[in-house]
């Protein structure tokens, strides 16, 4: 009678281990997902205001802009800057000083644990304005 008890038990230990493991796995990799999210949202956000603060210096010169968010978005924790598209816009052209010089930083990536149909992709955007320090040559 104690056989019987044992060799019915063996499997059940399996099968709950495979029930378990599967809703584990995804909650592993959600996590990792959202991480991945919190850490690129923090970085495009440095690279709007990076670029916003050269654009301001340059007296909104977008190539400068484009540079610092460059080299912000290469320095971050799996992002890079041929995923990102930044935009620098001021109220008139020519950039006067003391204009408002606004730069959008849109970054579009792929998870590093994509979850099909759920987490494959994600985009971010983030905006920052300065005032413009010097009038645009």
């Amino acid at each position: 009678m104690r056989t019987t008890y044992r060799k019915k038990t063996q499997g059940q230990a399996l099968v709950e281990f495979t029930l378990v493991i599967g809703i584990f796995l995804t909650l592993m990799m959600g996590l990792i997902c959202v991480g991945q999210l919190l850490l690129a949202n923090y970085t495009v956000s440095q690279a709007a205001r990076a670029a916003a603060h050269q654009a301001a210096i340059a007296g909104g010169d977008a190539t400068a802009a484009q540079a610092a968010a460059t080299q912000v978005l290469d320095a971050g924790v799996g992002t890079t800057a041929t995923e990102a598209q930044v935009v620098v816009t001021c109220e008139r052209r020519p950039c006067r000083r003391y204009d408002p010089i606004t730069v959008t930083v849109a970054y579009r990536g792929a998870f590093w644990t994509p979850l099909p149909p759920l987490f494959t992709a994600f985009a971010l955007e983030a905006r920052a304005t300065r005032a413009a320090e010097r009038d645009q040559q």
